[in-house]
C-alpha cells in the first residue's frame, strides 16, 4: 500500500444483515505535514492526539463546573465520553469522518484499555488488603448486607421483568448480569468518591472504606466468573473450569512469588532513600506480564493487574514511587481516553422505552437495596441518622469498576442496547448521590459539637494544661521541646503535651492513625516513620519525671483533609492550645524552604480549630537541642495592643513567667487617646494586664513597658527596637480595632495568617532574628464563629460575616 494520504472514500457493503465498512488505510500512521500537502486528519496518530486533547479538555471543564456542587471525577469523565460519542457530538458527519473515524478506535481502544489497566493497578497499589481482616463487626455487616440485599431485591425484579420479555429479546439474557453489576461494591469507587469529597479522614469515611473493602472483595471474587463467563457454573464446561483454575494459579503466583520479590526490593532499599529505577521497571514488567496472562487465560485484561496492584506493598518506598510516577499521567491523559471509548459504545438512538424502564427500575431497586443494607446494621450500632443516610448514599454510588464490569460483559451476556441503558443508570446514580453526601455530611460538625470553649485565658493555673503540637519533620522537634520547657511543666502546673506527627498520604488510599502509647505495648509498626521524634520526646519526658506527660501519635493522611483529623483529636483530648509550625523554616545557611500544602493546612486550622491556635516561626535559640544545659535564660516578649488574641498570648506568657529560667517582658502599645480611658474604665485587656503586674512584676526578672504610639510608623519603630532583645516573642493574630496604627499595613501583608504584627516580625525585609509565636484565641459567643478574614490581619468592628456551625452547649 502506498505511503501517502489515505483515501477518504469509504465503501459500505451489506451482506446477510451485517454491515462491512471498507476503508483504505495507510501503512504510515504519521503525517508528513501540511507543507507536503498531507491532511493530518487522514492519519492515525494526529487523530489520536486530537481525541486525547478533546476528551481531556472537556473533562477538565466539566469537572471545574460540577465539582462545587459535589460531583466527583467519575461523573464529568463519563459525561465527557458520552458527549463525544455518537449520541451527541459524534452525530456530526464531519466530526465522525475526521475526528472519530472507525479506524482510529483500533488504536485508541488499545491505549484506553492500557490506561484503564494502569489506573486500576494504581488504585490497587494504594489498597491495604489487611483492612478486610481488621474490619470490625459493623464494617463486615455493612459490607455483606450492602451486597446481598440489593442482589436479593434485584433478583425479585429480575424475575418479574423476564416474564415481560420474549426469550429472544437481547435484554432477556442481559438482565442477570446487569442486576449483579448494580449490586456490586467496589473499594476503588468508594475511595475515589471519598477523596474527591475530602472525607477520607472522617469517621464515616473510615467506616465506608472498611465496608467497601468487604463488599468489593466479595464482588471481585465472583464477578470474573459470573459476568464474563455465562456457563461457568456448568460442570460439563471443561473450558470454563480450566479458565477458573488458571486464574487461581495466577493469583497464587502473584501472592507467593511476585509479592515476596517486591518485599525483597523494599528490604534492599535503605530507609529514607528512593527505590532504584531497575526495581521500578521490574514492577512495571511484572504488571504487563500479568495483563498478558490475564488475556491468555481468557479473563478480562484488568483482572490480574487489579490483583497484582493489591499485592504490591502499599506506602513508601515502593507504593509511593509507583503512584508518583503514574498518577498524574494516567488520571489526566490515559483515563479520559478510556471514557471516550466507553462513550463511543453508547448510542442513545438504540434505546427503546420498554427496556429503558426495566433497566432503570433495576438500578433504583439496587440503589434502595444498598441503602437499606447500609442502614440496618448502622441503626443497630446506633449511628446518627444523618451519617447513616450519607453512608448509604455513598455505598450506593457507582464508578469506574462498575463500568469495567459492564464492558467485560458487553457482547458476551450484555448487548449494546442494555449497555446504553445501564450506562445512563450509572451516570444518574452517581450524579444524584454524591452531591447529597456532600450536603448531608460535614465532618467539622463532629468535633465542633464535642468541644466547649477551651482557651488558656479561661484555664486556671492549678489544673493540667493540655497542649498539642503538630510536627511535619523531625527538624521541628527541638523547637517544640524548648517551647514545652518554657511553658513551665511542674508539679503545681502540670502539662499534658500531645505530639501529632503529620505525614502526607502517598502510595496508599487509606489514612492511617497510629497511637504510639498503644503500639509500644504491642509490636511496633513495621514502618515507624516517627521513631526519631518519639525518642526525643520520650527522653525529655523522662528528664521531667512527673511534671509532664507526653502522648505521641502519627497521622498519615492527605493534606486536603488533614485538618479534620487534627481538629477531631483536639476535641477528643480537650486541648486548649494547638501549636503548628510555620510553613517556612529558617536554616543555618539562611535559606528558607516553603511548602504550600502546609500553609493551606495552617489557614484551615485557623478557620475551624475548636481551640486556640498558635503558629510557631522557629528561629534563634529555640533551635538549640538541650535548653536546660545550654541556655541560662529564655527571654520572652509579648507585644500587646488589644483584643482576644493578645489576651490569650499574655495568659500563656503568664504561665511561662513562673518558670525560673524564663524572663518575661510585656510591651504594651497604646494610642494617646486610649491611655487615660483604660485607667478609668476597666476592660478585659486592662484586667489581665493588672493581673500580670500584680503576679509577675514583683519578680525582678520580669518587666513591663508601655509605649505610646500615634500611627503605624511609630509602631513599626517600636517593633524594630525589639530586634536582638528576645528569644521568643508572643503576639496576637487579630486586633479588633479601627485604629490608625494599622492604616495601610494590611495591604502589604506577606503572610496574612500571621496577622499584622506577626507579619512585620517575620517578613522577608525584617531583620528580627528571634522566634515568634502568633496566637489566635478560639472565639465563641453563643455560637461557634470562624474567622474568614485570613487575607487581612485586622478585623474591623463593622465586619460581622461569620459561619455558624451550631448552638452553644
Amino acid at each position: 500500500m502506498a505511503d501517502s494520504t489515505i483515501n477518504s472514500t469509504v465503501n459500505t457493503i451489506s451482506t446477510n444483515g451485517t454491515i462491512w465498512i471498507c476503508e483504505q488505510v495507510s501503512q504510515n500512521p504519521r503525517s508528513r505535514g501540511i507543507f507536503f500537502s498531507d491532511n493530518p486528519f487522514s492519519y492515525t496518530l494526529p487523530v489520536l492526539l486530537i481525541q486525547i486533547s478533546l476528551v481531556s479538555s472537556l473533562t477538565a471543564v466539566l469537572q471545574f463546573l460540577l465539582e462545587p456542587i459535589g460531583e466527583t471525577r467519575f461523573f464529568p469523565q463519563m459525561l465527557a465520553g458520552m458527549m463525544l460519542g455518537p449520541s451527541v457530538i459524534g452525530q456530526s458527519a464531519f466530526l465522525q469522518k475526521w475526528l472519530f473515524p472507525p479506524k482510529s478506535f483500533y488504536i485508541s481502544k488499545t491505549i484506553a484499555f492500557f490506561g484503564g489497566m494502569m489506573f486500576m493497578f494504581i488504585i490497587g497499589v494504594k489498597i491495604d488488603p489487611s483492612i478486610v481482616a481488621k474490619s470490625g463487626k459493623k464494617a463486615w455487616a455493612i459490607g455483606i448486607l450492602s451486597f446481598l440485599i440489593p442482589l436479593l431485591f434485584g433478583s425479585i425484579v429480575f424475575s418479574f421483568a423476564k416474564s415481560t420479555l420474549p426469550p429472544d429479546h437481547p435484554l432477556y439474557n442481559s438482565l442477570f448480569s446487569i442486576t449483579f453489576i448494580f449490586s456490586c461494591g467496589s473499594f476503588h469507587v468508594t475511595t475515589i468518591h471519598l477523596a474527591d469529597l475530602k472525607l477520607l479522614n472522617s469517621e464515616m469515611g473510615r467506616l465506608a472504606i472498611s465496608s467497601s473493602m468487604v463488599s468489593g472483595t466479595i464482588s471481585l471474587m465472583v464477578v470474573s466468573t459470573v459476568v464474563t463467563h455465562e456457563n461457568i457454573f456448568s460442570l460439563e464446561d471443561k473450558t470454563a473450569n480450566f479458565m477458573g483454575l488458571s486464574l487461581l494459579v495466577m493469583i497464587i503466583f502473584i501472592i507467593c512469588v511476585l509479592r515476596p520479590i517486591m518485599c525483597w526490593m523494599i528490604r534492599r532499599t535503605p530507609e529514607g532513600r528512593q527505590m532504584k529505577e531497575s526495581y521500578i521497571m521490574s514492577v512495571f514488567l511484572m504488571l504487563i506480564v500479568c495483563a498478558f496472562f490475564s488475556e491468555v487465560i481468557g479473563q478480562h485484561v484488568l483482572i490480574l493487574p487489579i490483583v497484582f496492584g493489591i499485592a504490591v506493598p502499599e506506602g513508601p518506598p515502593l507504593g509511593s514511587a509507583l503512584t508518583d510516577r503514574l498518577d498524574t499521567l494516567v488520571s489526566n491523559i490515559f483515563l479520559p481516553l478510556y471514557f471516550l471509548y466507553s462513550g463511543s459504545r453508547f448510542n442513545v438512538f438504540l434505546i427503546d422505552g420498554h427496556t429503558f424502564v426495566i433497566v432503570q427500575l433495576l438500578a433504583i431497586v439496587a440503589f434502595l437495596g444498598k441503602v437499606v443494607g447500609t442502614i440496618l446494621p448502622s441503626i443497630y450500632w446506633k449511628m446518627p441518622m444523618t451519617d447513616v443516610i450519607a453512608l448509604g448514599l455513598l455505598m450506593s454510588a457507582q464508578g469506574i469498576t462498575h463500568l469495567i464490569y459492564l464492558q467485560a460483559g458487553l457482547n458476551i451476556t450484555i448487548d449494546e442496547q442494555s449497555y446504553g441503558n445501564a450506562l445512563i443508570a450509572l451516570l444518574w446514580l452517581t450524579g444524584v448521590t454524591t452531591p447529597f453526601v456532600k450536603f448531608l455530611y460535614d465532618p467539622s460538625k463532629r468535633y465542633l459539637s464535642l468541644n466547649r470553649r477551651r482557651t488558656i485565658e479561661q484555664s486556671t493555673q492549678d489544673i493540667e494544661l493540655r497542649l498539642m503540637a503538630c510536627i511535619h519533620s523531625q527538624e521541628t522537634t527541638p523547637s517544640m521541646i524548648n517551647l514545652l520547657e518554657i511553658s513551665n511543666p511542674s508539679l503545681e502546673n502540670p502539662i499534658c503535651f500531645y505530639v501529632l506527627h503529620l505525614i502526607q498520604l502517598r502510595g496508599r488510599s487509606t489514612p492511617v492513625f497510629i497511637d504510639h502509647q498503644w503500639t509500644s505495648k504491642k509490636n511496633p509498626p513495621q514502618n515507624n516513620y516517627s521513631q526519631h521524634i518519639i525518642n526525643a520526646f520520650r527522653s525529655y519526658e523522662q528528664q521531667k519525671s512527673n511534671n509532664v506527660a507526653v502522648k505521641l501519635y502519627t497521622s498519615i493522611s492527605p493534606y486536603e483533609t488533614m485538618h479534620d483529623e487534627i481538629c477531631m483529636q483536639v476535641a477528643e483530648k480537650r486541648v486548649c492550645l494547638l501549636i503548628v509550625p510555620f510553613h517556612r523554616q529558617w536554616k543555618l545557611n539562611g535559606i528558607t524552604e516553603s511548602t504550600h500544602p502546609i500553609r493551606a493546612l495552617n489557614r484551615q486550622l485557623l478557620r475551624t480549630a475548636p481551640c486556640s491556635v498558635g503558629i510557631l516561626i522557629e528561629r534563634g535559640t529555640l533551635n538549640i537541642s538541650h535548653p536546660q544545659t545550654n541556655v541560662a535564660f529564655f527571654s520572652v516578649g509579648i507585644v500587646f495592643i488589644e483584643g482576644n488574641d493578645d489576651r490569650e498570648a499574655l495568659a500563656y506568657a503568664m504561665r511561662m513567667a513562673n518558670n525560673p529560667i524564663v524572663r518575661v517582658t510585656l510591651v504594651r502599645l497604646m494610642e494617646p487617646q486610649k491611655k487615660n480611658k483604660n485607667l478609668i474604665n476597666r476592660d478585659p485587656d486592662g484586667d489581665l494586664i493588672h493581673r500580670f503586674k500584680v503576679d509577675c512584676i514583683q519578680i525582678k526578672r520580669h518587666d513591663y513597658k508601655e509605649e505610646v504610639v500615634r500611627d503605624s510608623v511609630e509602631m513599626i519603630n517600636v517593633l524594630r527596637s525589639l530586634e536582638g532583645c528576645f528569644d521568643l516573642v508572643l503576639v496576637g493574630r487579630r486586633h479588633a480595632s479601627e485604629s490608625s496604627l494599622f492604616s495601610g499595613l494590611t495591604d502589604w501583608n506577606e503572610y496574612p495568617e500571621l496577622g499584622t504584627i506577626g507579619d512585620m516580625l517575620v517578613s522577608s525585609d525584617s531583620t528580627f532574628d528571634g522566634s515568634v509565636l502568633v496566637i489566635q484565641q478560639q472565639k465563641r459567643s453563643g455560637n461557634y464563629y470562624h474567622d474568614l478574614h485570613l487575607d487581612s490581619g485586622v478585623l474591623s468592628k463593622q465586619e460581622n460575616l461569620t459561619i455558624i456551625y451550631g448552638n452553644s452547649s
